[in-house]
This record gives structure tokens, sequence and C-alpha cells, in this order.
């Protein structure tokens, strides 16, 4: 599985970049207990008939115990934020990421927004130097425990985020862009792991259809950002409707 490949090519990165930070026990592991997440989760199941957590309990015995966990871990640490340490981390899943598809793919992957930062995150070069796909990558470490009483939505579904203005503006500017781009969503959940993708014509149409947004409450550090840099405003992503990994390696590469 290419997420257990990516796992294993930045544990030395993560293990010295985490080293002081608090994280849950199992962020950046794998093992056949999120094997098992990963197949009942999203493998296994269509969009119309999304598992229950009450349903996934019942087929996973340890997901009782670490759903209380999980619990325990993230509610507390919610509305918390260091707006100079998200963006540092946020960078890490970047870099690592493109280290690991720049050697996967042959080719050259690197940032695509040092001189606008409204542009995707990073490009994926041509050997020619022409640009075959540019990807935003959004780093999910934290479930939304709450989000079936928030959204209506089960938390390992409906948690993978987009700002929503943000993603509204941006659209606007990638029109003009001659590549495709991607929404690649890294989720490191206690129990779902991976990587999984969306085009931007499905985002634009899910913001279109006016599909489930949610305004978070404002955390510790929003106070630390300029007010165009804080986005209350979030959409929720549907999992089901994202492709895996390996379909985004295997797109990229035909793009090639």
């Amino acid at each position: 599985m290419l997420y257990q490949e990516l796992l294993d090519s930045c544990r030395d990165r993560f293990d010295e970049f985490f080293q002081n930070v608090p994280i849950f026990h199992n962020q950046f592991r794998w093992n056949e207990y999120n094997n098992a997440c990963y197949q009942l989760m999203y493998s296994e199941y269509l969009e119309d008939s999304i598992a229950t957590v009450k349903e996934l309990k019942s087929k996973i015995p340890e997901l009782t115990d670490l759903c209380k966990q999980c619990g325990s871990f993230f509610i507390p640490a919610r509305n918390k934020s260091l707006p100079k340490y998200d963006v540092i981390m946020g960078q890490q899943h970047e870099e690592a990421l493109m280290k690991y598809l720049s050697q996967k793919l042959n080719t050259e992957v690197c940032r695509a927004d040092l001189e606008d930062r409204s542009m995707p995150d990073c490009k994926v070069l041509k050997s020619d130097g022409t640009v075959a796909a540019y990807f935003e990558v959004k780093f999910h470490g934290a479930p939304f425990v709450c989000a079936l009483q928030k959204t209506g939505r089960y938390c390992y579904e409906g948690s993978a985020t987009l700002d929503y203005k943000k993603i509204e503006k941006q659209l606007g500017i990638i029109e003009g862009l001659e590549a495709p781009v991607f929404y690649v969503h890294w989720i490191e959940y206690p129990c779902l792991k991976g990587v999984f993708y969306e085009t931007s014509d499905q985002v634009k149409q899910y913001i279109a259809e006016q599909h489930e947004t949610f305004e978070r409450e404002k955390r510790e550090g929003d106070e630390m950002k300029s007010a165009k840099a804080v986005y209350l405003k979030k959409m929720y992503s549907p999992l089901l409707q994202m492709k895996d990994f390996e379909s985004f390696v295997t797109e990229l590469s035909a793009l090639l």
C-alpha cells in the first residue's frame, strides 16, 4: 500500500519534528487495525451506504476503546491553535509528500505558491519544465469528534475540511490554469489513515450545491492572525467521493 510507503519515507522527519509535541499514540503509524478501518470505512463502502460508527464498532472490536481515547485527546485541544506552528507543520507534510512523489514519479515536484500564496501549494513538472498538474495539500490529524451532532455526518467521513472562502477565491484564480488542479487530503486519524483526493471540478460543484458547511468557533491563536487569514466557515469534503492514493499516483503519471 502506497500510504505505508509514504509513512516509511517520512518517519524520521516526523519523529524529529514532533519529538516535543504531544500527538496521539498511533499517529504516523500503520498496523492491521488501521488496515481494517481503511477497508471498512472507505474501500468497501459506496457513497449511499456509509457505515455507521455503531456498525464499525461491531466489526472492529478495538474501535470502541479507541473512540474513547480519541475523544479524550482531541476534544480538549480542539479550540487551541498556534498559527506559526500550524503553518510550519503544514509545510512539513507538503514537503514530505512532494519528496515522496518526486521519487515515485521520477520527476520534479515543487512548490507552486512562492510568488502567489493564492495558488495551489504544489506542482508536478514534466521533463520539459512545463506543469503537468497542481495540487493543494490539506493535512487532517484531528477528526471532528462532534461532527455527528454539528453536521449530521460521521466523524471519520466528514472531517476533511476546506476553508470555504479561501477555496472559493482560489477556484476563481485557477480557472485560467492549463494544467488540472487536485485537492489532496492527507488523513491521519486514530482510525482512518491515508491520502485521498478530489478534483477542482468536484470541489467547485460541491460549493455550488451548497453542501454542508459549518462555522467554527474562534480559537486561541486567531487573534494572532490578520482578519483576512481567519477562516471560520468550513466545508467538509465527502470521503467516499474521493479517490485513493494509488489512483492519484496513476493519474499524475499519465499526465507526465
